[in-house]
């Protein structure tokens, strides 16, 4: 009864639509939340990925990623009798902090839709709270939030999964968040070289969570062809404790985490990642490193490629400022047919590839 009740609202809050939803297809269980991806039940076309907890108040929340990768938070409640269209101003506080102000929309007589931006500070608080309230029409609401920083990745490794392979390769989303330590130590890493072998650093799960989520923003952000964010047991042992690896048909890559560390600059880390390539090419090497304003924004840059008569294996970093400290370095490495690597056209991907890091991380 209770998945069919989410069915039924699940097209609602991703679209505003009044037909109804099928699903979910697949699994998305953490803690309180389950779903999955859903469909039109009309069309059968893919819609996005929810899921939700229910609550003892008899409020259900819901969070929701549609196909187009827009986020939404949604309340609904079998006792409420709303009228569909109506503003419904709500106060929500994420631990206490600093309250926001939002306007939730009225999709149906039960149900409240509200817009939660993927670079905005309410999904940032969202993701890494224990308790949220909500005040809404004199009414206090108090809610415990479960596993929210693995609930987002989960959902976007639906939306990636499904779009990539369908509904009908839907499984359990939820990405694994640490491999057994025989799995790491023999997992087969990428095929392309030193630049997916940086040294270890920190580990903390927080850490790892937080690799895997900018991991996941950053493919679909990139309009990758085929991309996933690889399983603990995929992932380079070094990359294991504070890093994330995804591979696509045209590209492989990293995301690392790199906390602050005494007056480490964003050069620095581009020069020594960079100087760590040019030990492993066996080719002909070129390198360069700098600094660059992207829509006001500082994002360190480093660049290598490692060439022989037949290909080159071309090295992206991309190192921007991480607002807990420290930097996130993202790199994409392709291996190119030597005529391919000097295609002018490649630098107006690599802009794709740096604003996709701006938007991973965030303002």
């Amino acid at each position: 009864m209770y998945l069919r009740a989410i069915s039924a609202i699940a097209l609602l809050i991703l679209s505003a639509s009044a037909v109804t939803a099928r699903g979910p297809y697949g699994s998305v269980k953490i803690g309180n939340w389950s779903g999955g991806a859903f469909t039109n039940d009309t069309t059968g076309a893919f819609t996005g990925c929810v899921a939700s907890a229910p609550y003892k108040s008899g409020i259900t929340v819901l969070v929701m990623v549609s196909a187009d990768v827009t986020w939404n938070l949604g309340f609904s409640n079998s006792n409420w009798s709303l009228k569909p269209g109506a503003r419904f101003p709500i106060v929500l506080t994420f631990d206490g902090r600093s309250p926001f102000n939002v306007d939730g929309r009225v999709i149906s007589a039960h149900s409240v839709r509200i817009d939660m931006p993927d670079t905005s500070d309410l999904i940032k608080q969202f993701r890494a709270s224990t308790t949220m309230s909500a005040f809404a029409e004199g009414n206090l609401f108090q809610f415990n939030l479960d596993k929210t920083g693995i609930l987002l990745p989960a959902l976007v490794n639906c939306v990636a999964t499904v779009k990539r392979d369908g509904i009908a390769g839907a499984r359990d989303f939820v990405l694994p968040q640490r491999a057994p330590a025989t799995a790491a130590r023999t997992a087969p890493a990428p095929q392309t070289g030193s630049s997916l072998t940086p040294a270890s650093g920190p580990s903390t799960p927080e850490l790892q969570i937080e690799a895997m989520e900018f991991a996941s923003n950053f493919i679909l952000k990139a309009a990758l062809n085929n991309a996933r964010v690889l399983s603990r047991a995929e992932t380079p042992p070094t990359l294991v404790n504070n890093g994330a690896a995804w591979r696509s048909d045209d590209a492989i890559g990293f995301v690392r985490i790199l906390p602050a560390q005494g007056n480490l600059k964003g050069l620095d880390v581009a020069s020594a990642i960079v100087a760590n390539d040019a030990k492993e090419c066996k080719g002909k090497f070129a390198s360069a490193r700098n600094s660059e304003l992207v829509d006001s924004d500082v994002v360190f840059r480093g660049m290598s490629s490692c060439e022989d008569s037949e290909r080159a294996s071309i090295s992206q970093y991309f190192i921007l400022p991480r607002k807990k400290g420290g930097f996130v370095l993202f790199s994409v490495v392709a291996n190119l047919r030597a005529e391919e690597a000097r295609n002018p056209l490649r630098e107006e991907k690599n802009k794709d590839f740096r604003k996709a890091a701006l938007v991973a991380v965030g303002p």
